[in-house]
């Protein structure tokens, strides 16, 4: 499909496949989990502004991180993953590089905005900067990509009128877990062969896309019905995005 589209339109898709776009529906549901979770107000409902700029915050940093990890890729992505816009032809890995470096300075700028602690903010984009510089050379790089989504949830319990409560440890420890798992597993696929390897990428855009469950349930045990229900949504929205957009 994307051979046979309009320049224009090939050229969006290869921005947003770079962001892994697919992912934002994800991304939103934490920043939604860890603002009414970390609230010292008890399980209520952000408001909007904060919550909107804490979404866009975490959606350019997501896709900057996303956006330079295919930068740092760009050879074994040659070799592995040909269909990738930077391999293809469709962005250069100099524009890329440049464009991640503005997601990354935006999304940090937006997050320190909103009020989150500078030094937990800048620690999560140099989190970010060295899981893209080694994950390919070392598999413990996958605890650093779980990182990334739990720093992005504290630094937003750094906000004022947030904290790190009791519930919010308890949703953040199992989420730290799933996206390590997720991460050992998607490994595995550019080691499968050819079948095996497209099976583990399907399981992996599922995982992907249940990330929001553990939002949901963590939401549900402290009473937040809106939002856990706004959480379990975002599966659904995912899978949507998934077909938009890729996901890994």
């Amino acid at each position: 499909m994307i051979a046979t589209a309009k320049p224009t339109q090939s050229g969006v898709r290869a921005w947003f496949d770079l962001a892994r776009a697919g992912n934002f529906p994800s991304v939103a549901s934490n920043v939604l989990a860890a603002l009414v979770l970390s609230s010292v107000a008890g399980p209520v409902w952000p408001t909007a502004g904060v919550l909107a700029m804490t979404i866009v915050s975490g959606c350019f940093v997501y896709a900057g991180g996303a956006t330079l990890n295919d930068v740092a890729d760009a050879h074994f992505d040659a070799q592995h993953r040909p269909e990738r816009a930077i391999p293809r032809g469709a962005v250069t890995r100099t524009g890329a590089s440049w464009i991640a470096a503005v997601e990354l300075v935006v999304g940090l700028g937006v997050l320190v905005f909103s009020g989150a602690s500078v030094v937990l903010s800048i620690a999560l984009v140099a989190t970010i900067l060295v899981y893209d510089w080694i994950h390919k050379r070392w598999i413990g790089a996958v605890v650093l990509m779980a990182g990334c989504r739990v720093l992005l949830a504290v630094a937003l319990a750094s906000l004022p009128g947030h904290g790190a409560r009791s519930a919010f440890l308890w949703w953040a420890g199992p989420l730290f877990v799933y996206i390590i798992t997720l991460s050992l597993i998607a490994r595995w696929e550019y080691r499968a062969q050819s079948n095996r390897a497209a099976s583990l990428g399907r399981m992996v855009g599922r995982l992907l896309a249940f990330i929001p469950l553990i939002d949901a349930i963590a939401l549900l045990l402290t009473g937040a019905w809106a939002p856990a229900l706004a959480c379990a949504a975002a599966v659904p929205l995912g899978k949507w995005a998934q077909r938009l957009a890729a996901s890994t």
